[in-house]
């Protein structure tokens, strides 16, 4: 089993700190998170998406790339991924993230995926992606980089089956799918192994995380009337993904990629998380075989 990490997820640890912890838990991937932190954030305290610290820069330069290469390199950890947060269409920051992963020899990328939230028409922003990722396929092939899309809630791609109809025009060795069941907790819920078994060749790589429903705090005693449901982020063995039987599905469909851990629960302090996801992967994995 491959374990990385992406580190999104580790927001108070310095590239250095992360490489080290991780190493030492047994996690042998990074996906660096990659966005330029406006100079205002950095003087708030760490948090996954505003000041995290193990996040490289887009525009990131020599001594930057040097420092995160460096810290891979000394605990033994590989870098698989640089995961940008492209907007679909922008093709000059996806060959920048291109250049960049084919520095650090990683061999994946996130690209953009419009999203929805009923103002513009489905079909419109399908025809939008489907143009970018002509030209993301054509970069692909030149730097060796894959593209993933990665199946998340409020986009046109939150489902397997969607994620599928996006990608399916495109060679899967240059373009696939970052499937991520905590996602579709919030929305594109299917059947796992239909989803994976739908997917075939462009399963690219998989997150895992979890999220759970709650019902309001203070319930209504009227059964008529409409109750608002929230959704939120929990630990990896107690939300309403199945992980043991997702592990069984990826098993089955001959899965052998890399499993990335992206805990928001917020509820271990970092280190912990890392070695607990560790822990917890592998017991799985065990009780599977």
């Amino acid at each position: 089993m491959k374990l990385s990490v992406f580190t999104v997820a580790t927001p108070d640890l310095t590239p250095e700190e992360l490489c080290e912890a991780a190493s030492a838990a047994g996690i042998g991937g990074i996906e660096w998170r990659c966005k330029d932190t406006p100079a205002e954030l950095r003087k708030e305290a760490p948090s996954f998406w505003g000041n995290n610290i193990c996040t490289l820069s887009q525009h990131a330069e020599e001594e930057e790339i040097s420092r995160f290469e460096q810290a891979a390199n000394r605990s033994g950890m590989k870098t698989i991924s640089i995961t940008p947060y492209i907007q679909c269409g922008d093709i000059e920051s996806t060959e920048q993230v291109m250049r960049l992963a084919k520095r650090f020899g990683a061999s994946m990328i996130r690209v953009g995926v419009p999203g929805y939230n009923r103002t513009r028409n489905y079909n419109e922003l399908y025809e939008e992606a489907i143009a970018y990722l002509k030209v993301v396929e054509q970069l692909s092939r030149h730097y060796g980089v894959k593209a993933l899309v990665e199946a998340h809630h409020v986009t046109i791609a939150p489902s397997a089956s969607l994620a599928h109809r996006l990608v399916s025009p495109f060679d899967p060795d240059c373009i696939g799918v970052l499937y991520d069941p905590g996602n579709m907790v919030y929305e594109g819920f299917e059947n796992y192994r239909m989803g994976m078994e739908l997917l075939g060749p462009y399963l690219a790589h998989v997150h895992v995380k979890n999220a759970g429903w709650q019902p309001p705090r203070t319930e209504s005693s009227d059964p008529l009337q409409s109750q608002e449901w929230s959704c939120s982020w929990s630990p990896i063995a107690n939300g309403q993904v199945p992980w043991k039987q997702v592990l069984r599905d990826l098993k089955a469909v001959g899965y052998d990629g890399w499993f990335g851990v992206e805990d928001f629960s917020a509820t271990f302090d970092t280190r912990t998380m890392l070695q607990t996801y560790a822990n917890q992967m592998k017991t799985w994995m065990e009780e599977i075989e």
